[in-house]
């Protein structure tokens, strides 16, 4: 019998020979692909030992698809001082006819529709007010025109309509789209196609080891951010979720460092210094085209991290863009009336050209989600935002931080109230803060002033939870409490922003309210 199986083999060596030399060959191309170290790999198909083999405690935050004013307190703001000016480039080496047809069409027709811009329009200074208080470092910044076009200034449009939890569970999917469309504008710009579309790492999961709590003291972290401040905001947060986003998001200090990297360094404040109203409305989309990156890169670590204290702290930021974005639906509907009455002059000048074309882009969209006015949109955030906050509140581990979010649900519904003239919203925001009692102290309550003098406010009224029975000065008075709850600390954010990104060198500086 032996010799019978020797026989057979040596009579078919070469079907043998040439079965296992095709496998091997297809085994190598496949690990070559799928080893390589780049964000933009390729990835085939294969069975699962061939994959690149990451801990979870990578994935849950590179998830590799990629690289790693007006009110006070609540204005927004601006790139970065020293970046070049985008939109130089004319794509002379970009296959553009591949996108023809596929969702990135529209993008691409953007990206050659804003590349001559500065040539076709003036970037010219008028109307500035002289004692505005405002460095000529900040009005003569760069600001990024072409990517306010071409780029998302207001990402949450889409999916206003939609519950929170839709918003998470498309989080990761919604990133991998946002890199891939700043893949597809970085080659345009250089002109050539040297990367491949992005692709998602595999990950192997079960195995990951116990993460490492993050110290940091407030001294340490404050002299990184100052560190960290001119950079492009895009930069400071790649740069930041690749070294810091794996530690554990339970202990130590991460969930501190992600609301001082929010607060501190991405929120930026804006200011008035012209009596041509159109400089506020580009600052305003600047600030919230900033914003979109790190709403994209968040949310999809908020859905890797929900239940934890990171996670409470990314939820604290998200309402925040939520609220900021309402603000910049203001501007694009004060834009529109800008346009309107624009003289021939202001209409070849590069920030008028710009404001129309966000116009033009958004117009639809803002349709489709029966966004036709500030009312509107008023009532529409109002309702997303309150569903941030019960998010929060439902999953915050142990009542972290659970006070602040049943005080921000609470002015949400007093903003709403005293907006809609709804007397119901301002008694369910009364009864909202009433709980607040008696909940869990654990982590910090921001809030805490102001909660504290609006309790003492409705003491004084014997505890009324009806909205119906304050008299209209107690309304004002807890609308004035609301309004300036943050004045102490815009007031330092102001002058560290004045010190290390606008300093003036000629005259002194005159404090403003914006």
């Amino acid at each position: 019998m032996r010799k019978g199986i020797l026989k057979f083999l040596f009579e078919n060596r070469f079907y043998f020979a040439f079965y296992f030399s095709v496998v091997s060959h297809i085994t190598l191309i496949i690990y070559s692909f799928n080893s390589s170290d780049s964000p933009y790999q390729k990835t085939l198909c294969g069975p699962p030992w061939i994959y690149s083999q990451e801990e979870e405690a990578e994935v849950a935050f590179q998830m590799n698809f990629g690289k790693s004013g007006g009110e006070f307190g609540n204005a927004e703001t601006t790139e970065d001082p020293g970046d070049g000016e985008e939109g130089d480039g004319d794509g002379g080496g970009f296959s553009k006819g591949k996108y023809k047809g596929s969702q990135w069409e529209e993008l691409v027709k953007d990206l050659e529709g804003t590349s001559t811009l500065r040539k076709q329009f003036k970037n010219e200074y008028d109307q500035i007010n002289e004692n505005s208080g405002v460095a000529d470092s900040y009005i003569k910044r760069n600001r990024d025109y072409e990517d306010i076009i071409v780029k998302d200034v207001l990402p949450t449009v889409k999916g206003i309509r939609d519950p929170f939890r839709v918003d998470i569970e498309t989080a990761e999917d919604n990133l991998f789209v946002h890199k891939e469309r700043n893949r597809i504008i970085e080659e345009f710009r250089k002109g050539d196609e040297s990367s491949p579309p992005i692709t998602m790492r595999v990950s192997k999961e079960g195995e990951a080891e116990p993460k490492s709590p993050l110290s940091m003291p407030k001294e340490d972290r404050n002299k990184y951010l100052d560190k960290t401040l001119k950079q492009k905001k895009e930069k400071q947060l790649d740069e930041f979720i690749s070294r810091f986003m794996g530690y554990d998001p339970d202990k130590g200090d991460l969930s501190f460092f992600v609301r001082d990297l929010y607060y501190e360094n991405l929120q930026r404040l804006a200011y008035p210094f012209s009596g041509d109203p159109s400089y506020f409305a580009i600052d305003y989309f600047q600030e919230n085209l900033n914003k979109e990156d790190f709403l994209r890169q968040m949310m999809a670590a908020l859905s890797a991290n929900l239940g934890t204290n990171t996670g409470t702290e990314i939820l604290f930021t998200i309402e925040n863009i939520y609220e900021i974005q309402t603000r910049a639906l203001e501007q694009y509907f004060h834009a529109k009336e800008y346009l309107k009455l624009a003289t021939p002059e202001q209409k070849e000048t590069l920030r008028y050209e710009t404001l129309r074309r966000v116009e033009q882009k958004y117009k639809k969209l803002l349709q489709d989600k029966k966004l036709f006015s500030v009312k509107d949109v008023e009532e529409a955030y109002s309702k997303k935002r309150i569903d941030i906050i019960d998010t929060l509140i439902s999953k915050t581990p142990k009542g972290y931080r659970i006070k602040d979010g049943y005080f921000d649900k609470g002015r949400v519904l007093w903003e709403a109230g005293t907006a809609r003239k709804d007397s119901k919203l301002l008694s369910e925001a009364i009864q909202t803060w009433n709980r607040i009692p008696n909940l869990p102290t654990n982590g910090d309550f921001l809030n805490e002033k102001a909660y504290e003098s609006i309790q003492l406010l409705l003491r004084d009224l014997g505890n009324v939870s009806d909205a119906n029975q304050l008299p209209n000065i107690s309304k004002d008075q807890i609308e004035f409490i609301l309004r300036t709850r943050l004045s102490e600390t815009m007031n330092k954010k102001k002058e560290r922003e004045d010190k290390l990104l606008w300093p003036k060198l000629n005259q002194p500086q005159k404090n403003i309210g914006n």
